[in-house]
This record gives C-alpha cells, structure tokens and sequence, in this order.
C-alpha cells in the first residue's frame, strides 16, 4: 500500500477546479481531477484556518463561479469534510512566520501567509499554479532549506495513485 500525501491546494487550484480552466484560462479538468483524486484516494488536503476562509472568499466570488453546471467546489470540500483524514488542521491557527520569508521577492509574498508558510511548518506538498512562485521559492533557497515539495496540478496529478 503507498503511503498517504499530504497536500496544500492554493486557491487558484480550486478556482481552476470550480471554473473547469487551467492557469491560462483554457478549458482543462486536471485542477478538478486532482482535487476528486485526492478526495476519492486516501490522500489528506492540509489547510488551517486562514487557508479555508481564503477558499471560502474565493470561490464564492461572482467571477470565480462555475462555467456552465460545473460544481460549487465549496459544496466538495464539505462534503470531504465529513470522511476521517481528508483534511488535517482546519483548527489550526494560521503557520507562523519564519526566518528566511523575507528573502522571498516581493511579487510572491502575498501566497506567504497562507500557503508558503503552512507548507514550511507541515511540510506537505504545495500546489500551485503560480510559476513565478514556483520559481522563487527555489531561487530564494527556501525550498532546498525546508525540503519542500512544490508542484503544478499536473505533476501532483500524476504522483497519486488509484
């Protein structure tokens, strides 16, 4: 048996998934088959408080909303609420600061409160769709130092298993 992920979605992962699109505005089902993979296979989405408020504000936005009779995500991510182990730290406080975040340039400080700073404090896998991101978290030494493992929707697709 393959041991159990843990993942943080951003919020564009979810929007892209709500919206049935990709990060370039393309119709693409990977955001939504990654996020129904992860539901449906035993893996674990890690969020703490701050992250689901963000979740919550996104996808209700009038601009986020399904195309077409796509699915209100919301209503999937309550729904994975109710099966043990789906999600870890909905509870928890938002991940405190730490040292190296300001090494981060400017332009990718804003995924810092929430996600950055949850993948550095639990170490799961971030995915994003936010190259630029991506990038400086390698380019900063951040991701090398905290060992974390950051990926786009179709590489973190391709690493589940079922």
């Amino acid at each position: 048996m393959t041991p159990k992920k843990r993942f943080i979605l951003d919020e564009n992962i979810l929007i892209c998934a709500q919206r049935g699109i990709n990060e370039f505005n393309e119709k693409d089902s990977t955001c939504a088959d990654l996020v129904n993979s992860i539901i449906r296979i035993c893996h674990t989405m890690v969020v703490d408080h701050g992250l689901y408020i963000k979740y919550h504000h996104q996808l209700n936005a009038p601009r986020h909303q399904p195309i077409g009779i796509g699915p209100q995500f919301l209503s999937v991510l309550r729904a994975a609420m109710q099966i043990a182990g789906k999600f870890d730290g909905l509870a928890r406080p938002n991940a405190p600061p730490f040292p190296e975040e300001t090494s981060i340039p400017q332009g990718s400080r804003d995924d810092l409160p929430v996600t950055v700073r949850l993948a550095v404090e639990t170490r799961a896998i971030l995915v994003t769709t936010d190259a630029p991101l991506i990038q400086d978290l390698e380019s900063s030494g951040i991701q090398a130092k905290y060992s974390l493992e950051v990926l786009t929707p179709q590489e973190a697709l391709g690493r589940l298993d079922g």
